[in-house]
């Protein structure tokens, strides 16, 4: 039963009116987040300042135990691997050393890589240009532990079964620096049966006839993975395994690079059942800055809900129940070519008839130039790593929809990330009375649910809560807003 002080009533005496509003705190059940990442040229700060600060929106999420899915796509509506498609599964591993670039494999989604499987490199290759072609590459059927695979020893010959070893002649000159040529990427496992953080792993091997020093050389991709190998000797036509730990589900780990190196999965959305969230998440808006350097984020965002390939390729990524929030990450303006309101009846659209009923059930953030220029041509505002063109249109979309804005020239998106994760849990953070109180006589009240027993505490006043006199409201800060589901009682005296 409701106690009488979450009520709304009114006491009438000779001088005054006494008012009890009461007020339940929102939350979103489940909330769908699509951002939209500038891929162009001029934004891999801003891709590693989003990336680091993933930890701020997931606790705002875990608070309010909102159900969440992510997905990330780029500007881009130009190149094929983006127009339209959920990043997350294509990824790419370079091998540099001193004399710069030894190897590099570059693999896509398409490529079909199974849990707990590895693909290796068919042994008659032995060409570092055979890397990025899918049919040199196979499944190794081999078992180690609970996985597939051969870490440590030759592939077989893909589409035989047989295994062709490299056996080096000629005398050995090193120990040495590798060069071009020296070694390849042999196998990859980038999706495991259990733990990506243990048990991802890759193999080189040596096709040179000196042994081979490999302390210095540099794994790397175009995204926010960089790490240095150790010392290490590798034999002539040895092989060596590079992994997460030294317990990499069975495999015979050599190097172990506990951080600065991942291998994405073939995902098209993280949601809150994936342990390894905050690095996937790192992985996805870490999407370089190889783009087309017109930014068309709006349009982007659309073809990713377009037939086919919302069903065929980003798995119908919405759910029929949550909330579709969008969020653009641009140092430039939108230049889509549709006006905003037709990008936002079509977000809507996805949404059915809810989507037009409660405007809550879309909303548009945008983390971009946010002040108006002093000038025409003027940026709208400026960092040490660069600067930022007024979002003009990303702006309107997020103020129509009652979306967050925030400059991208921020150092730390740690406070932006915050606020949008508080936005999109539903969790208010202002309530307005409705009628002027006196202030001497306000008492706010909160309480778990509507019994009288789960009362929890009272709340002060410039303690708990500060009034807004110009919008007659109650104002918390994101850490003392009233938690989801919670009840406020706010009695007072008008001040007539």
């Amino acid at each position: 039963m409701i106690p009488a002080l979450l009520l709304a009533c009114t006491e009438y005496g000779f001088t005054d009116a006494r008012w009890t509003d009461t007020y339940q705190q929102d939350r979103a059940n489940e909330v769908d987040l699509l951002i939209v990442v500038d891929n162009s040229c001029s934004m891999v700060e801003e891709q590693d300042n989003l990336a680091r600060n993933f930890d701020a929106l997931l606790g705002r999420f875990v608070e309010a135990e909102v159900d969440w899915r992510i997905a990330v796509t780029t500007t881009d509506v130009e190149a094929e691997r983006y127009r339209g498609r959920l990043q997350g599964g294509d990824d790419e591993v370079v091998l540099r050393g001193p004399s710069g670039e030894i190897d590099r494999v570059e693999y896509t989604r398409d490529w079909g890589f199974e849990d707990g499987i590895s693909l290796g490199l068919s042994s008659d290759r032995t060409l570092a240009t055979d890397n990025d072609v899918r049919g040199a590459w196979c499944r190794q059927g081999a078992f180690y532990g609970s996985e597939q695979g051969t870490p440590g020893e030759p592939n077989i010959v893909c589409g035989t079964g047989r295994v062709q070893r490299y056996v080096p002649t000629g005398p050995d000159t090193g120990p040495r620096a590798p060069t071009a040529a020296d070694l390849l990427i042999t196998e990859l496992h980038p999706q495991s049966l259990e733990d990506d953080r243990r048990c991802e792993w890759i193999e080189l091997t040596s096709r040179s006839p000196d042994t081979l020093q490999l302390g210095g050389l540099e794994l790397s991709d175009r995204g926010r993975n960089h790490a240095v190998l150790p010392d290490f000797l590798l034999e002539p036509g040895g092989i060596v395994v590079i992994g997460r730990s030294t317990d990499a589900c069975g495999a015979p780990v050599d190097i172990v690079l506990e951080t600065g190196f991942s291998l994405n999965d073939d995902l098209r959305w993280i949601d809150a059942g994936m342990p390894d969230a905050d690095e996937l998440f790192a992985e996805a808006v870490s999407q370089g800055t190889l783009g087309i350097g017109i930014e068309l984020g709006l349009e982007a965002a659309r073809l990713t809900l377009e037939e086919p390939a919302y069903t065929d390729d980003n798995q119908a990524f919405l759910r029929d129940g949550a909330r579709f929030a969008l969020l653009f990450v641009s140092d430039e303006d939108d230049l889509s070519p549709l006006p905003v309101d037709s990008y936002l009846d079509r977000f809507m659209e996805v949404k059915g008839l809810a989507g037009y009923r409660d405007p809550s059930r879309v909303t548009v953030s945008a983390v971009v130039g946010d002040a108006l220029p002093p000038a025409p041509g003027a940026p709208s505002c400026t960092s040490e790593t660069g600067f930022g063109t007024y979002g003009e249109r990303y702006l309107a979309a997020a103020n129509r929809t009652g979306g967050l804005t925030a400059s991208i020239c921020a150092e730390d998106f740690a406070p932006i990330v915050s606020q949008l994760g508080l936005t999109l849990t539903g969790v208010s953070t202002r309530f307005e009375l409705s009628r002027v109180p006196l202030l001497d006589t306000l008492e706010v009240r909160l309480y778990a649910d509507t019994s009288e027993a789960s009362f929890v505490r009272e709340l002060l006043l410039d303690v708990d809560f500060t009034y807004d006199v110009e919008g007659n409201a109650l104002v918390f800060t994101e850490d003392q807003a009233p938690p989801p589901s919670f009840w406020l009682s706010v009695s007072y005296n008008e001040d007539l």
